[in-house]
């Protein structure tokens, strides 16, 4: 299989899709906090909307620049993946792990016991479909098509295919309605909300569109030109997929297997990812000029690079303070829907540097002693299992009930 980059280049971690991926991670923290923690009073008028418009594009830059990773990483080991080496299956369990956790997270009860009694709809929450699931999904058809597809510049325009067959494919597999006729497991990836929070089709989509315009990138002969076209039809698209909204005319983004635009249209689609793409194009051209801002002595840039390195962690630390976990309560258990804007802007800045300063602290210890965070996540790991294990129903219940009036008062 022969490579489609330049080696100097290509063999370069790029600095601008980190920062992009750091992006998407603080943004991701912002809304999830103003989602769960904003005073209902409080959601309404032009200011909020557009500030919720916004938020909407987060999830899909989060997964456009998993695809993005994916085509820069596997692109340079192909040979190697396609001869089986270890590299491959250090991917593969890598991809695993995070599918993992992303089970993890949506264990609804502390207990085995509790859960097998619970309600069938608070036994599906663990089969929900989530961001973490779509893209290790995405990623694991990706690498198959990497192992059979004969070239990488064949491969770019199959990742082209992939992302239009899950975006115009989901209305009809959301018409199909899997959850009614296949196991939960399985139903969950494919049907629409609220059985799954981001269904393969059409979020797969973003990942094989970040992958296919990273693709393109990298062989363009004149980056910077592909980056100036690419970043002017990312800002046109928006302007031209609404004015067909307003005017009637929408049928070319939205046909008849279903009526909600804002779900899974080509529609949206296209408005969505043109955010995606336009962030990707000028954090690019303005690379050089944003890592050499500095504020304090330090540049910003740095901050971003390394949330973006440390996505993951970002992703399921921040997700475990505002939300909660299978191990914990989350904030949004004290506080949900009772703050002001004032105070859950100083909530989200809070909530950051809490995020950053942890995320950096495992980052140095993944770089002194890399043994030492593997031992935690096993020590955890082996820690919860027996708990959820031998934990009762009634202990479990007891335990929720006294974070729940102590906690609660420690917050009040």
């Amino acid at each position: 299989m022969t490579t489609s980059t330049a080696p100097s280049q290509s063999a370069q971690r790029l600095t601008f899709i980190d920062i992009m991926r750091g992006i998407a991670c603080v943004w991701m923290i912002e809304t999830h906090v103003i989602n769960a923690c904003l005073s209902w009073n409080y959601r309404g008028g032009w200011l909020f909307n557009v500030l919720n418009t916004t938020n909407g594009y987060v999830s899909v830059s989060f997964i456009f620049c998993a695809g993005a990773g994916f085509w820069l990483a596997a692109s340079k080991k192909v040979q190697d993946y396609k001869a089986f080496q270890p590299s491959l299956w250090q991917y593969v369990r890598r991809l695993g792990f995070i599918l993992l956790v992303a089970y993890w997270l949506h264990i609804p009860e502390i207990s085995l016991r509790k859960y097998l009694l619970a309600t069938p709809e608070r036994q599906n929450i663990l089969w929900i479909c989530d961001v973490l699931h779509a893209i290790v999904i995405a990623s694991f058809l990706a690498l198959a098509l990497l192992l059979v597809v004969p070239t990488l510049k064949q491969l770019r325009w199959v990742f082209v295919g992939m992302a239009l067959l899950f975006v115009y494919g989901a209305p009809l597999v959301w018409q199909l309605e899997p959850d009614t006729f296949l196991p939960r497991a399985i139903g969950s990836y494919l049907s629409r909300p609220p059985a799954a929070a981001f269904p393969l089709f059409p979020w797969c989509g973003y990942f094989f569109t970040g992958a296919a315009l990273t693709a393109f990138f990298m062989d363009a002969q004149d980056r910077r030109t592909f980056a100036k076209r690419s970043a002017w039809i990312g800002f046109i698209t928006p302007f031209v997929v609404m004015t067909f909204m307003w005017t009637g005319w929408n049928q070319m983004f939205n046909y008849g297997w279903t009526e909600n635009w804002y779900l899974c249209s080509p529609g949206n689609f296209l408005f969505r990812v043109s955010g995606s793409v336009l962030l990707f194009s000028l954090l690019y051209l303005w690379q050089e000029r944003i890592t050499s801002w500095t504020v304090l002595n330090r540049k910003p840039a740095s901050w971003l690079q390394l949330m973006g390195q440390e996505s993951l962690f970002v992703y399921v630390f921040h997700l475990m303070l505002v939300y909660g976990s299978p191990a914990n309560l989350g904030m949004s258990y004290f506080i949900s829907g009772v703050l002001r804007p004032f105070a859950a802007f100083v909530l989200t800045v809070a909530v950051i540097v809490a995020v950053y300063v942890l995320m950096e602290q495992w980052h140095l210890a993944k770089k002194s002693t890399p043994n030492v965070p593997k031992r935690i996540i096993w020590a955890f790991g082996v820690l919860f299992v027996l708990i959820f294990l031998l934990v009762t129903p009634q202990f479990a219940d007891m335990a929720e009930m006294w974070a729940s009036q102590h906690l609660a008062g420690l917050v009040k």
